[in-house]
């Protein structure tokens, strides 16, 4: 798995989202493996089932003025999701440690695994 750093980490419109209308909810693509990519989803909700999300410092997208929230997974999706690369959007800087956090935790759960 290839991790990119944060300056490189993009946000895409993740086509394998079952929402018709999902630009509000982009992807933060974070690495590449492969013909994946290592992605954390952007949400508006603060909970997705029983797990809570982390909620966000403000809204990387500036048009939306609703809470933001990160998933608290890193998933893996093939590249033909997630062509479209949205423009504007922006993480805090007090939020990239929490996508790090997510990231370790991913790490420390597929090193069990290998």
């Amino acid at each position: 798995m290839k991790w990119y750093t944060p300056n490189k980490w993009q946000y895409r419109k993740n086509k394998k989202r079952k929402s018709s209308n999902n630009e509000g909810h982009p992807s933060l693509v974070v690495g590449k493996e492969g013909t994946k990519f290592a992605n954390v989803g952007i949400t508006h909700s603060p909970k997705r089932g029983h797990h809570s999300n982390i909620e966000l410092s403000r809204n990387p997208n500036p048009r939306d003025k609703k809470k933001a929230y990160l998933r608290d997974d890193v998933g893996l999706d093939d590249e033909r999701f997630l062509k479209e690369i949205l423009k504007g959007y922006q993480l805090a800087d007090e939020d990239i440690p929490k996508v790090l956090k997510v990231i370790e935790k991913y790490k420390k759960r597929i090193g069990t695994r290998r």
